[in-house]
């Protein structure tokens, strides 16, 4: 079969997506143009993000009969601003939902925003005592939460501004806000149906207690760090600093006996709220202390001596004191012996029921403690000691542990069905590796603290009801439903009921865990988005809040819809800076994203960080640590060059985003760009030649035997490449994916194939360049097609760009739809696929690799086209060298190319293989400098790779080397490999005609 075709009435300019709204604004919004000399992303991605608001396309179809796809994304702090955190979560995600769009689902991707409690009620504090010196306490409740109101709307779309910025393709219209009516509602009903049914309940237990806050907080919010050794922090409330690390040991004395106990602690000032000394039931050295009690030496009250098999015999003396107001360790030792709890430390962090040491702060009384405990003679000793110091992530306080009435939700039941649905394979988690975590998760019984102590957020529709000195506590809509419940309940009438409505607020992962489905409508069950869109078809965030959000979205899910939110969930890693250090304001290595799409100048950086550091964003120290970041890593530079939204969306996921980590390299990205104007480049390019098909003056029959030898290689790469990312895409290995559309199209298409297409354009065999022509579209549109989900502006503005036919000899780009890019389907390209010509091929360009490589030793210039002599007993390789000599040419830069070496010419050699060796002749130089100069070059090269592959090697045969994370193993074993090619590659070079190998050890 044939296809016969007019030279250039076919070539569309645009060929299918949004082709109707482009035509409508094209005089509004300028594109820009092709034959500007490099690919600018201001201009490309100029106004294109309102176009397709204006135009519905990230609007699922409400009616359609497509399979739909749901996703929703983990709502950002209304007061926060974009980070690389942001940008490579949304970016995981967008990329998955234009893929799916592509593929021809009706996706649902809804964006929304978290109250964020902690976070906003702080950022608005600190904003009223800089501006107006008031407290919220000054201000009063009510009108402290108009003033955050006031803030939200002012401050809370810069982050959705931000999203837009990035091209995240979310349905604003479906936008959500956690404090909106909707969201309030289902939340009052959720907590009151978890009431009804016995889960949610209040009593008094120990919680994490920050004094700076005044409220609990939740573990995600506690920092625990590492303390080595004496350590100085400057806390909170406190002039002169804390020293921390220190571990004090002390005795009691056992009554009626001239023994005593020592006692091992890192918080002397707690012993006040002793209530016993544990030690384990095997440690002989206490069992003549069994039914003993010891003698606290300030209250004068005797504590009984406990033996627990929790103590650790070989920690300090083996004996621990007991103060279960102040540890939960403690706490659940206590509850088992029938302990009492007795609180020494108030809310304030102040001492309270201990007679002479009331009133101090908490680690002022360890100073007198300490003192006074040494006059008594009971002070043993002090040293130095590694501990776990658990900080306020939000204000830098030590948390406290203290006993608080709450709120709590029952987790027994709840986390059994959590752990069912994953064991039977119902709810998937991506990488499997985090399973383990699930589980762990999952046997924790210990009950969620839901309660926090803050003026702004879901106020908890509880209420204590009581007649004269009967008091209970119900959940209801308002107080007259309360009062109804509680009568019931203290048997009375309605009237004589008094109500008190609590003033805590719920925990924002409360409400953030029911997310999935009250964004959908949920409880209304008979919405059409909920009866549509939900369950979710994936979850996709980071893996530290695995416990904290995932797992509580399908506990509630579970529990108050009888379904999963989901049935997938994929794990992202932490974004890191390029040498694998976490992004934090402390270490001062964070970049902003928006600065890596539009670029600053180091002036700048330091004009933003010192203005951060007015603000009150950045301590001095923190910006101390950010001025030094941006000198050492920016300085080249001179700042953070423009890489562009599709470079940075790029190079985010060019990382495996399943690792723990994911490492982000500024130089990457800037590289990205430069792969991005090598795509304009090679579209630019296929204009140029299809301009010169339609200077011509007569119709070209074309059939697919047409297709010339570079042509029908290119097509079988297309096909692998095509596989290779729909199979990485279904997996989520995106990092596969990007390293197979860069490779392809950056090393196969513009640096080969394109170099190939040029003698066939200028060749009289009109064919040839239609076979290029035909080649060149399909290749470009189906690797584009491939790209669009990573590169949003630059497909956008490409593809319809790409010059076509109206029927292609290859294949025919026919859109299901005109709103989106049909995505490339492997099944579509097989047939083109050719792996013996893939290996022909291969050994056709190692040989010009080899030439290239030669004359980059020998500093032979491009500009004096050396003769080339290729000795070979490889006829295939003979044959195509000399049929397709002018492509090697273009292609390596030289002039002749023979296969008997001419004896008067100096030449300089590499083997290729056993049976192929080239020689390069060596112009412009003196030969025997040139070889000395090659040699040294080569020796010095070699040998230190050599040296630094051993070091590698050594350091990954090393007893401890499985210690290391996965990550830093992964990096070495790249690493090795890559070290082991590039000097496999060296050793194939000749000096002297010798292999070099000759000189040095085998690798």
């Amino acid at each position: 079969m044939y296809f016969r075709h007019n030279t250039y009435n076919s070539i569309r300019p645009y060929l299918c997506l949004w082709s109707r709204s482009i035509s409508k604004t094209s005089s509004i919004i300028p594109k820009p143009s092709l034959s500007a000399s490099a690919y600018q992303p201001l201009f490309v991605e100029k106004h294109v993000y309102q176009e397709w608001e204006r135009n519905g396309l990230f609007m699922p179809e409400n009616f359609s009969n497509k399979p739909t796809f749901s996703i929703v994304l983990p709502p950002p702090n209304v007061t926060g601003k974009l980070h690389l955190g942001h940008a490579l979560a949304g970016t995981v995600q967008d990329v998955i939902v234009r893929r799916k769009r592509a593929m021809g689902h009706n996706v649902l991707w809804l964006p929304g925003t978290d109250h964020a409690g902690i976070a906003t009620q702080g950022v608005v504090e600190k904003y009223l005592k800089s501006r107006h010196n008031l407290t919220r306490h000054e201000l009063g409740r009510d009108k402290f939460n108009k003033e955050v109101w006031k803030w939200k709307e002012k401050h809370g779309n810069t982050i959705c501004k931000q999203l837009r910025t990035m091209g995240y393709s979310l349905d604003w219209g479906r936008e959500m806000f956690t404090m909106d009516r909707k969201h309030v509602n289902a939340v009052n009903f959720a907590f009151i149906r978890l009431f009804q049914k016995g889960l949610v309940y209040r009593q008094k237990a120990l919680v994490n207690w920050c004094n700076t806050l005044q409220s609990t907080v939740s573990d995600i919010e506690v920092d625990n760090m590492e303390i080595s050794g004496p350590t100085e922090l400057q806390l909170p409330g406190y002039n002169d600093p804390v020293k921390f690390g220190q571990l004090y040991e002390f005795a009691y004395r056992v009554c009626d006996s001239t023994d005593e106990i020592v006692v091992s602690t890192t918080m002397p000032e707690t012993m006040l709220g002793d209530v016993a000394v544990a030690v384990h039931p095997d440690d002989k050295r206490y069992e003549h202390l069994k039914k003993k009690r010891v003698i606290h030496p300030f209250t004068g009250e005797t504590l009984p001596i406990i033996f627990d098999e929790f103590v650790d015999m070989k920690f300090g003396t083996g004996a621990v004191k007991i103060t279960p107001a102040h540890s939960k360790i403690d706490y659940d030792v206590a509850k088992q012996h029938n302990l009492a709890l007795h609180q020494v430390i108030d809310e304030q962090g102040i001492i309270i029921n201990s007679k002479e040491f009331n009133g101090l702060k908490k680690y002022h009384c360890r100073e007198e403690i300490v003192k006074r405990l040494d006059e008594l003679g009971l002070l043993k000793k002090v040293t130095l000691h590694t501990m776990i110091l658990p900080v306020c992530s939000r204000t830098n306080d030590v948390i406290e542990y203290l006993p608080k009435e709450q709120w709590f939700l029952n987790c027994t039941s709840l986390n059994k069905k959590a752990m069912k649905v994953v064991e039977n394979g119902q709810l998937k988690i991506q990488p499997e590796k985090f399973v383990k975590n699930w589980m762990n998760w999952c046997k924790d019984d210990r009950d969620w603290c839901i309660s926090r102590q803050l003026w702004w957020g879901h106020e908890i529709p509880g209420y204590k009801c009581s007649y004269g000195s009967n008091v209970c506590w119900i959940a209801a809509n308002d107080e007259n439903g309360a009062k109804m419940i509680s009568a019931k309940m203290l048997d009375t009438d309605v009237e004589k009921i008094q109500v008190e409505k609590d003033t805590d607020v719920l925990d924002t992962w409360f409400s953030s865990a029911i997310y999935p489905f009250s964004s959908l409508g949920w409880p209304d069950k008979y919405s059409l988005d909920y009866d549509k869109f939900y369950p979710l078809s994936l979850m996709a965030t980071g893996h530290d809040i695995l416990g904290l959000w995932v797992h509580r979205m399908v506990i509630l899910g579970l529990e108050l819809t009888d379904n999963l939110p989901f049935q997938n969930v994929l794990l992202h890693g932490i974004i890191c800076d390029n040498k694998g250090a976490k992004m934090s304001k402390s270490k001062g290595n964070v970049i902003d994203p928006i600065d890596v799409i539009h670029g600053i100048s180091l002036d700048e950086l330091k004009k933003k960080t010192e203005k951060m550091y007015s603000d009150g964003i950045l301590s001095k120290s923190e910006m101390a640590k950010s001025l030094e970041y941006h000198r050492s890593n920016f300085s080249n530079t001179k700042g953070i060059p423009e890489c562009g939204v599709d470079a940075l969306r790029f190079t985010l996921l060019s990382q495996d985003i399943k690792s723990h980590f994911v490492n982000f390299d500024v130089n990457m990205c800037h590289s990205n760009k430069l792969f991005c104007n090598k795509i304009w480049q090679s579209v630019k390019y296929t204009h140029l030649q299809f301009a010169k098909l339609k200077e011509l003056p007569e119709f070209t029959t074309v059939l697919e035997n047409d297709l010339t030898f570079f042509d029908s290689w290119i097509l079988s790469r297309l096909a692998h490449m095509i596989t290779i990312v729909n199979t990485a895409m279904e997996k989520n290995d995106f990092h596969l994916a990007t390293k197979a559309l860069r490779t392809f199209i950056y090393n196969e298409f513009c640096d080969v194939y394109l170099e190939t297409t040029k003698p066939g354009f200028e060749h009289t065999d009109q064919k040839i360049g239609y076979a290029h022509a035909h080649t060149l579209s399909t290749v470009l549109n189906a690797s584009l097609r491939c790209l669009n989900p990573f590169m949003i502006y630059l497909t956008h503005d490409l593809i319809p760009r790409i010059p076509a036919f109206e029927e292609s000899i290859i294949y025919n780009f026919n859109d299901y739809d005109d709103k989106y890019y049909k995505y490339p389907k492997s099944d579509e390209f097989t047939k083109w696929r050719n792996v013996n010509l893939e290996t022909q091929v291969d050994q056709f360009l190692s040989t010009i690799y080899l030439i290239r490589q030669l004359k980059g030793y020998y500093n032979i210039s491009n500009k004096l086209k050396p003769t080339v002599c290729i000795n070979t007993t490889n006829n295939i390789l003979k044959a195509d060298i000399n049929k397709y000599s002018d492509i090697v040419k273009i292609l390596t830069k030289c002039d002749t190319i023979n296969f008997v070496k001419d004896t008067n010419k100096n030449f300089v050699s590499g083997q290729l293989d056993t049976g192929t060796k080239i020689y390069v002749e060596l112009l412009g130089k003196d030969m025997s400098l040139a070889m000395r100069e090659a040699k040294a070059k080569l020796m010095k090269k070699v040998n230190k790779l050599e040296d630094s592959l051993a070091k590698v090697r050594q350091k990954m045969s090393s007893p401890n080397y499985e210690n290391l994370s996965e990550y830093t193993r992964m990096l070495d074993r790249e690493n090795e490999k890559s070290k082991r090619e590039e000097l496999m590659q060296l050793k194939r070079l000749v000096v002297d005609d010798k292999l070099i190998a000759s000189d040095n050890k085998e690798t």
